[in-house]
């Protein structure tokens, strides 16, 4: 099944998406704040969640690994579960997001915020419902790949201050998406990433 994006129309001069009219009931920002930090959002299921991650862990490898498991692991096939636990830690605290399919259509997305990641009955159930899988896979890649054209390769690592940006991750699941049809190229400038390119191929 193809993500609902019927509603978003494509600028006539460059295809690119008019990112104001998406219709996918899950949105996602995430940014780097200060040295080892990044901040932001995730809107679901009429639910605002914030979160505050620090660079002791690896967010966003997590996440995309843990995505790319789902689909490159599917462990449903053979009637067993398949499911992704993902910590994002905190200060204190932590986000956790599970990760399952039953078919490799739908995915159950529910995000636990825990007030002491020592704790486990300190945790709440803050999100939680069933999207379209290629519709929550578009929301989460669109929005990383205009964060990192937006900041590079470099920048990303000298602000993280710690891992690097898991770019091989993230193109498997971007070429996921485009196999699928489920792809619109996003409007962001590539001149920070486009530079770093070309100091690769030099």
């Amino acid at each position: 099944m193809k993500p609902n994006l019927s509603n978003v129309q494509a600028d006539s001069a460059n295809g690119y998406e008019n990112t104001q009219r998406m219709s996918i009931p899950f949105d996602f920002t995430y940014e780097l704040i200060t040295g080892g930090k990044a901040a932001g959002r995730i809107e679901f299921q009429e639910h605002v969640v914030e979160f505050e991650v620090v660079n002791s862990g690896n967010p966003l490898y997590d996440l995309l690994k843990g995505m790319s498991s789902l689909i490159f692991e599917p462990s449903h096939i053979w009637g067993e579960d398949n499911i992704s636990w993902v910590d994002w830690y905190e200060e204190v605290g932590c986000l956790r997001w599970v990760l399952s399919t039953e078919d490799g259509l739908n995915i159950q997305v529910k995000l636990i915020k825990y007030e002491d990641v020592f704790d486990e009955s300190t945790g709440s159930v803050v999100a939680e419902g069933l999207l379209d899988m290629q519709d929550f896979y578009y929301a989460i890649i669109h929005k990383l790949d205009k964060f990192i054209k937006r900041m590079g390769l470099l920048n990303y690592e000298q602000q993280w201050q710690k891992d690097e940006f898991p770019l091989t991750y993230f193109l498997l699941l971007k070429k996921y998406l485009i196999e699928k049809g489920s792809w619109i190229p996003t409007n962001e400038k590539v001149g920070i990433l486009s530079d770093e390119l070309d100091f690769l191929i030099a």
